[in-house]
């Protein structure tokens, strides 16, 4: 009895000193390195707040997320973690809460053709920029969500994670509604172009895991069979899955490579009747120890021991990039380096991190060619490849586009630049992601700016 009354004393001293600790630390940290996201800021205390209970909840989430040693602490459970997996089996499954993370996500055969055996969708039920005016306007309004919300899940295999896929019919059509829905508004003046990207598990040998990922070159099929004319799908299946033995995916990153992005890009041009421009004239430079979001999620140490390497291709074509965060402009590089040594997401260079309310390239091009490409991330690593084709290529990202510092709707954006063409550039979660495509709804349907 007396050794119990002592552990229960030792316990609530330890609790106590780290509350204090925590209490009087005042260089509380702003992001989480090992979960690759930023930490709940602490709230402003308002009567509003206080009154509908938002203000307790926000300061709870701040309380947790600041936790003297919080990152020191997680490490320690993950190291357990990873200790109590059976020693004999290099596959881990996932579950991950990834609705906090930092922005900036069946029987495989040797030969994959367009023929998948696994799950069929059919079978799964389961020109010049105008000055806002800047008295009038309304506030910018901030996205409360990104590409990676919701719950994932990861098969760690022989030193990679891969993201499984499960086909949901609803989220596809949906998909396909929003895109006949931007098609029939634009009646028809211009091409609409559909692009999805796999992810990494559709060229993974999973032969001892039938069953537990559905076939997304199935998905995309069904998705494109939705298409009203006028919208045309670009097949990337095929040409990744040509290269699937090459370096198209990260091991430690839910995205593709540059190298899988310029695989996509010459399927773009190929469904355009136009000639991708050979990847040897590119100038290369090399990003060493990038361990990105899937690491972040699962901290596996099979990964942490094998980091990627980010090969990034720099452009050759005269160019001005300009990237607008709400009513601030900034001239940017397109691949910018000042992300390079960021232990926090190093891919974060493509398009120096795509997040901007909208973003426009002008190119030394005089061809007349104006470009939108509405994308999630996937698209920082792809748009780079499209710079010698154009002489003008605007970049919105639903998640952060703001209708109260720029145009009310995708038409509207699209008149106001003189666009004539519209390219969907967007990864196969995305699609499969309700809350994604509602933000890329209102951004067509919108008609009141509210």
């Amino acid at each position: 009895m007396k050794k119990l009354q002592l552990d229960a004393i030792a316990f609530l001293l330890i609790i106590v000193v780290l509350g204090i600790g925590n209490f009087i630390n005042i260089n509380k940290p702003e992001v989480s390195e090992i979960e690759n996201r930023a930490l709940k800021q602490k709230p402003e205390l308002k009567m509003s707040s206080i009154i509908d209970g938002s203000y307790f909840r926000d300061y709870t989430e701040y309380y947790s997320d600041t936790f003297i040693l919080r990152d020191k602490l997680l490490k320690i459970s993950s190291d357990i973690q990873q200790a109590l997996f059976i020693r004999d089996t290099d596959v881990k499954i996932i579950v991950s809460d990834k609705s906090k993370e930092y922005i900036n996500e069946p029987e495989a055969t040797d030969d994959k053709n367009n023929t998948d055996t696994r799950n069929t969708p059919e079978e799964n039920t389961t020109e010049p920029v105008s000055t806002p005016d800047f008295t009038s306007s309304p506030e910018p309004t901030e996205k409360p969500y990104n590409e990676a919300d919701g719950v994932g899940y990861w098969l760690v295999i022989d030193g990679k994670a891969v993201e499984l896929f499960k086909f949901n019919k609803d989220n596809f059509d949906f998909y396909a509604n929003v895109l006949n829905e931007c098609n029939e508004k634009l009646g028809g003046k211009m091409p609409i172009y559909s692009l999805i990207a796999p992810t990494n598990s559709e060229f993974v040998e999973l032969r001892k895991h039938a069953g537990i990922t559905d076939s997304q070159n199935n998905a995309t099929a069904y998705l494109n069979s939705k298409f009203n004319d006028g919208i045309t799908a670009v097949n990337v299946y095929d040409v990744l899955n040509e290269h699937k033995e090459e370096y198209i995916y990260f091991r430690s990153d839910h995205h593709w490579t540059a190298l899988g992005a310029y695989y996509a890009y010459t399927a773009f041009m190929k469904t355009k009747g136009e000639e991708p421009v050979p990847l040897e004239e590119y100038k290369t430079v090399e990003i060493d120890n990038f361990l990105g979001s899937t690491y972040a999620k699962t901290r596996d140490k099979s990964i942490e021991k094998n980091p990627d390497t980010i090969y990034a291709y720099l452009p050759f074509v005269d160019y001005k990039y300009e990237k607008y965060r709400f009513y601030q402009l900034s001239e940017v590089d397109i691949i910018d380096m000042k992300y390079a040594d960021t232990k926090l997401d190093k891919y974060l260079v493509f398009l120096s991190a795509g997040d901007g309310t909208w973003a426009k390239i002008s190119t030394e091009n005089k061809n007349g060619k104006k470009l939108l490409v509405i994308k999630d991330s996937y698209g920082n690593s792809f748009v780079p490849f499209l710079l010698p084709h154009y002489e003008e290529i605007y970049v919105i990202d639903p998640r952060f586009y703001d209708f109260n510092t720029s145009e009310k709707n995708v038409v509207d954006f699209i008149e106001a630049k003189d666009v004539n063409e519209v390219l969907f550039v967007n990864y196969m979660e995305n699609v499969n992601y309700r809350d994604f495509m509602l933000s890329l709804e209102r951004l067509i349907n919108n008609e009141d700016g509210e």
